[in-house]
């Protein structure tokens, strides 16, 4: 049985992952490693959405 395919966009697909990201980002009890992992993966989707545009 074939795998099911993503219907989104690359772009979508980014543009989720970033509301995910901040969603994480805003959590309470992350420690400063965890803060600057969310904020390194949200600036390489904004790297990624900037070379989709």
């Amino acid at each position: 049985m074939p795998a099911p395919k993503d219907p989104r966009t690359p772009q979508q697909r980014i543009t989720d992952q970033l509301a995910a990201a901040h969603r994480q980002l805003t959590r309470e009890g992350l420690s400063r490693s965890q803060r600057a992992r969310i904020a390194d993966r949200i600036h390489d989707l904004k790297e990624q959405q900037a070379a989709l545009s």
